[in-house]
C-alpha cells in the first residue's frame, strides 16, 4: 500500500481576518513555496483547488510571475480547478458553472489547471456535484463535510451518482484537509507518532491500496521538511509514502478496477463531520443580495448581451466577466456563508455592487440598443412615447412593469434660461398622468437611492400591466399623457384586518386580510388558509449553528393597521403595518430571553395583478432586537408525507422534520437550504435569497422562510448541537443585523419551476427608438415544453456565438424544442465548460429538437 503526502494550505481568502491581511500572508506562503520548488526537486504543493490566490498574489509580487508560472506548468505547484473555494450550496448552479470557467481561464494563463473537484471544507454539498463535474471533463471529488449514515456503508472512495446518471469517483477526507498537518516549530517525532497512527486507521479503511495524507491546515506556512516526513512515516507504518499531488492519488485509485458501492443524492449531514446549517441564514442581507446580482445576470445581462451580439451590437462579455469575478468573490464559502469577521461582511458590500451594477447597466444599454435607442439614449420631448417591454422568459407572459420614469424624456426647454443659466427643467412628475395603450397606469415612488435631479422633483416608476409578451421577445407599448380628469389614481381605503372589505380580487385571485395580520388566498381553485403568521424565537448560537431558547417571552402583537388600494388597470394591493414587540437580548444567563422588549415593525405589501395567478408580497422588517430568529409561516392543506424544494440544477424532494440520528458529531437539521422556492401539498412559496426553509409538522403542517437570524459571536465554545467551537470566538455586532430589510416573495398554486424564476425576474421596459432591430410580438428563444427550463443563454466563452442551456428538472426524459427567432449557421452540442459533447440535435429551419435525459442539463452552441 501507497500513501501520497500533499503539502498544501486551506486559503480562506477572508474569514477572522480581513483579505488584505490575509493576502499579506498568502505573499510570504507563496514566496516560500516557491523558493522550496527551487530548492528541492522532489517538492509539491497545492494552492487550495483556486485560481484567485496566483491574482492576489501576483498583483504583489509581479517580478516572480516567470517562476510561478514554470512551477504552475511543469506540475509542481497544483492550481484550480475553482476560481474561489465556494460554499457548494448557496451559489446558484449557474454561479458554479461561471467560477469553474473563471478557474480555468486564469489558471490556464499561469499553468496547467486541475481536473480534480477539491472541495474541503464547504459546507454540504448538492446532488447534482457529479454532472457539474463531468461537465468540466472531471471525474473526482475530494472534500470532507456532508455524510450521514450512508458513510458507515462507504468506503473512503466510492462513486457518487447525480440525479441524471453521472458519476464521479467521491473521496472523502476522513480526517479531514489536516491529517497530516505539522507546523513549522513542532517536534518532527511527535508529529510523525499522531501522523502514522492516523496514516494506520485510514489504511485499514481503503479498498484503494492507497492513502491521502494532506499535510496542512487553514493558513499555515508551507512544511519544509515534507522529505523527512515522509521517509519517518514510512518507516513508522511500514508503507510506501511518496509526496505528490492529489493527481497523484486519483490516479493510484482510477488504477484500481474495484467495482465501487454508488451513493446516490446531497451530502447534507453531520455523521462525521460537523455541517454547521446555521449558515443558511446568518446575515440574511448577503444572501438576498447574492440572489439579486446572480438574477441581474443570469436573467437579463447575459441573455440580452447573447441578443444584442446576433444582431451585431457590441460584444458585453467583458462587462459580464467583470461583474461575475466581483460576485463570485463573495461567494467564497466563509463570506457567502456570513460567518466572518464583521469588516470582511462590510468589504463585500461594494463587490455586490459592482456585480449588481454592471449587470443591471449592461442589461439596460444591450435592451435599449435592441431597442433602436443610441449611445446618446435620446427620445423625443413629447407627451406620449413608446416602450420596448422586454420578457426574458422562454415563454410567452403577463406580468407587472415598472419603468423608471428618470428625468428623460421628462426634461423640457427653460423659458427662463437668462435667469436659471441652465437650458431644461424638469417636470413635476406627481401632478402627471398617464396611460398605457390607453389603460390608466400607476404612478408609484421609486425605491429610495434613486438620483433626483432636484430636492423638489419627486423619482417615480410607471407601473402598468403588459399582456401576452413573447418569449424572449419584446412588446412595444405606447405611454401617453391622460387628461387632468382622468381616473389613474389608486382608490385607497383604510381596512380593519378580518372584515369583509379587507380583501382584494383580480380574475380568480383572491386575498383577504385575517385580524392578525395573516391572510387567506384562493387561487387556481384552491384555498390557503392563515397565510403569514410570523414566529420568533430565542437563539444562543453563533454565526454557523442556531440553537433554540425556548425560556422567556415571545412575540407580541400590539397593533395591526391596513389599507387597500385598488387601481383602474387591475392591480390591487393590501397594504399591513403589525407592530409587535418581542425580547430585546437574551438574558445574561443565556439559558433564556430577556423580560426587556422591544418593538419589531412588519410592513407586508400583498399584490395581485390581473392576468397573473399569482400573489406577490413584500415584507419591511425593522429589527431592534439580538439574539433571535424571525420565520414567516406559511400553512398547507392536509398532512405532508414528502414535499419539494429548488436545490442546485433540480427540484429535490424532501421529508418534513429532523431525524435525531444517534452517534452524529452534529445534530441534524430540521431546516434545509433551497434556490428559490418550496412545494408543498398545491402551495409554492417563492422565496429567492431567503435560502432557510423548513416543513413543520403539526395541524396543519406548515413551510418556513426564516426571514432573520441574528446572533452576537462569530462561534461559541458551549453549544450543545456540536462538539466546540467552528472558529475564533470574535464579537460580531453586526451578525445581529440592526435595521431594516426588505424582501420579495410570492405565491401560486401547484408545482411549476419556470413559474417561480418568472415569479422572479418579472418583466423590464425601456424607452423605445424609431427603429428597433427586432420586431416587436416575435418570440426569439421559445423552448417547450414548459417543464423544461432554460437555465442560461448567455454570449459563448469563445466570443464567435452564443450558449442555450436548459434543464429538465422532471423525473421522465423530455423532448426539448427550441425555436430561435434570430438567424443562426450551424448548432453544436456542448459541455458546461463549451467543449463539445456527444448528444444529437436535430434541425427542422429555425427549430432545434433533442432529447434532456431526467434530471439532465444540455448545452448548445448556436453559431
Amino acid at each position: 500500500m501507497k500513501c501520497i503526502l500533499v503539502s498544501h494550505s486551506h486559503w480562506d481568502r477572508e474569514w477572522y481576518r480581513t483579505f488584505q491581511d490575509f493576502r499579506a500572508r498568502l505573499v510570504d506562503l507563496i514566496d516560500r513555496v516557491i523558493d522550496l520548488c527551487e530548492a528541492d526537486p522532489g517538492y509539491y504543493f497545492l494552492l487550495d483547488g483556486q485560481t484567485i490566490v496566483l491574482e492576489d498574489y501576483l498583483e504583489i509580487r509581479p517580478t516572480r510571475a516567470q517562476e510561478l508560472q514554470a512551477l504552475c506548468s511543469e506540475g509542481r505547484i497544483a492550481i484550480g480547478p475553482w476560481y474561489v473555494q465556494p460554499d457548494s450550496l448557496l451559489p446558484s448552479g449557474e454561479a458554479h458553472v461561471r467560477n469553474l470557467l473563471l478557474g480555468r481561464q486564469v489558471g490556464e494563463a499561469v499553468g496547467s489547471v486541475s481536473r480534480i473537484g477539491y472541495t474541503p471544507d464547504s459546507f454540504g454539498h448538492p446532488s447534482q456535484f457529479p454532472q457539474l463535474f463531468r461537465g468540466f471533463g472531471i471525474g473526482s471529488f475530494i472534500y470532507w463535510r456532508g455524510n450521514g449514515n450512508e458513510i458507515d456503508e462507504l468506503p473512503p472512495e466510492y462513486d457518487w451518482e447525480a440525479p441524471d446518471g453521472s458519476r464521479v469517483v467521491a473521496c472523502h477526507l476522513g480526517k479531514g484537509y489536516f491529517s497530516a498537518a505539522t507546523t513549522s516549530r513542532a517536534d518532527l517525532e511527535a508529529s510523525v507518532k499522531l501522523i502514522g497512527d492516523r496514516t494506520m486507521d485510514l489504511a485499514a479503511r481503503t479498498r484503494s491500496d492507497v492513502v491521502l495524507l494532506l499535510n496542512g491546515l487553514d493558513h499555515a506556512p508551507p512544511e519544509a521538511r515534507t522529505k523527512i516526513l515522509a521517509e519517518q512515516i514510512a518507516g513508522a507504518t511500514g508503507l510506501d509514502v511518496r509526496r505528490g499531488l492529489l493527481d497523484d492519488f486519483v490516479d493510484s485509485v482510477f488504477e484500481i478496477e474495484a467495482d465501487r458501492p454508488c451513493h446516490t443524492g446531497e451530502l447534507i449531514g453531520a455523521k462525521v463531520a460537523p455541517l454547521l446549517p446555521g449558515v443558511w441564514s446568518t446575515r440574511t442581507w448577503i444572501k438576498l443580495q447574492n440572489r439579486r446580482a446572480e438574477t441581474a445576470l443570469e436573467a437579463w445581462a447575459e441573455p440580452f448581451a447573447a441578443l444584442a451580439m446576433r444582431f451585431g451590437l457590441a460584444d458585453e462579455s467583458p462587462a459580464l466577466r467583470l461583474a461575475w469575478k466581483a460576485l463570485i468573490k463573495n461567494q467564497a464559502h466563509d463570506s457567502i456563508c456570513g460567518c466572518s469577521r464583521d469588516e470582511v461582511h462590510e468589504q463585500m458590500r461594494p463587490r455586490f455592487d459592482t456585480a449588481r451594477e454592471l449587470a443591471e447597466q449592461t442589461a439596460r444599454r444591450c435592451l435599449e440598443r435592441i431597442a433602436g435607442l443610441g449611445p446618446d439614449r435620446d427620445s423625443p420631448w413629447s407627451d406620449e412615447f413608446d416602450l420596448f417591454v422586454a420578457n426574458p422568459s422562454p415563454r410567452s407572459r403577463t406580468d407587472v412593469v415598472r419603468f423608471p420614469l428618470d428625468f428623460h424624456p421628462f426634461m423640457v426647454p427653460n423659458p427662463n434660461l437668462i435667469e436659471s443659466m441652465h437650458p431644461t427643467v424638469v417636470q413635476d412628475l406627481e401632478q402627471m398622468k398617464f396611460t398605457v395603450d390607453s389603460v390608466p397606469a400607476r404612478l408609484v415612488p421609486a425605491e429610495t437611492g434613486r438620483m433626483k435631479l432636484l430636492p423638489d422633483r419627486g423619482v417615480f416608476d410607471l407601473e402598468f400591466v403588459a399582456h401576452n409578451v413573447p418569449a424572449t421577445g419584446f412588446l412595444r407599448v405606447r405611454v401617453r399623457r391622460a387628461s387632468e380628469d382622468a381616473d389613474t389614481h389608486d382608490q385607497v381605503e383604510e381596512v380593519w384586518p378580518g372584515d369583509a372589505n379587507a380583501s382584494i380580487q383580480a380574475e380568480g385571485v383572491r386575498v383577504a386580510l385575517l385580524k392578525d395580520g395573516c391572510f387567506d388566498v384562493s387561487i387556481e381553485g384552491r384555498d390557503f388558509r392563515g397565510l403569514g403568521e410570523l414566529e420568533d424565537t430565542g437563539d444562543r448560537g453563533d454565526t454557523y449553528d442556531y440553537e433554540e431558547v425556548g425560556k422567556g417571552a415571545g412575540l407580541m402583537l400590539e397593533s395591526i393597521s391596513a389599507e387597500r388600494h385598488q387601481h383602474p388597470s387591475g392591480i390591487c394591493e393590501l397594504r399591513v403595518i403589525r407592530q409587535l414587540t418581542i425580547p430585546a437580548l437574551l438574558a445574561t444567563s443565556r439559558e433564556e430571553r430577556s423580560t426587556e422588549t422591544v418593538p419589531l415593525k412588519v410592513e407586508t405589501l400583498l399584490r395581485i395583478t390581473p392576468g397573473v395567478q399569482r400573489v406577490d408580497v413584500e415584507l419591511k422588517i425593522v429589527n431592534a432586537a439580538q439574539d433571535h430568529r424571525l420565520r414567516m409561516l406559511f400553512p398547507v392543506t392536509g398532512s405532508v408525507d414528502q414535499f419539494d424544494a429548488a436545490t442546485t440544477f433540480d427540484v429535490a424532494q424532501r421529508i418534513p422534520g429532523s431525524s435525531r440520528e444517534a452517534g452524529w458529531v452534529q445534530t441534524p437539521p430540521a431546516t434545509f437550504p433551497h434556490q428559490g422556492f418550496v412545494h408543498a401539498n398545491g402551495l409554492s412559496v417563492v422565496a429567492p435569497g431567503l435560502a432557510e426553509a423548513e416543513l413543520i409538522p403539526g395541524k396543519p403542517d406548515r413551510i418556513a422562510i426564516t426571514l432573520l437570524r441574528c446572533v452576537g459571536s462569530l462561534s461559541r465554545p458551549d453549544l450543545s448541537c456540536r462538539p466546540g467551537p467552528a472558529g475564533p470566538g470574535t464579537d460580531t455586532p453586526g451578525a445581529q443585523c440592526a435595521g431594516s430589510l426588505t424582501a420579495r416573495l410570492s405565491l401560486f398554486a401547484g408545482l411549476d419551476p419556470a413559474r417561480a424564476r418568472e415569479a422572479e425576474v418579472g418583466l423590464k421596459a425601456v424607452a423605445c427608438g424609431d427603429e428597433p432591430l427586432v420586431p416587436a410580438g416575435e418570440p426569439l428563444v421559445q423552448v417547450e415544453p414548459s417543464s423544461v427550463v432554460v437555465s442560461a443563454f448567455k454570449p459563448s466563452e469563445s466570443g464567435d456565438g452564443v450558449v442555450l442551456r436548459v434543464l429538465n428538472p422532471t423525473k421522465a426524459p423530455q423532448e426539448a424544442r427550441v425555436t430561435l427567432g434570430f438567424p443562426f449557421e450551424r448548432v453544436e452540442a456542448l459541455r458546461l465548460d463549451e467543449e463539445l459533447d456527444a448528444f444529437s440535435i436535430s434541425r427542422d429551419g429555425p427549430t432545434l429538437q433533442f432529447l434532456v435525459p431526467a434530471h439532465a442539463l444540455r448545452t448548445l452552441g448556436i453559431f
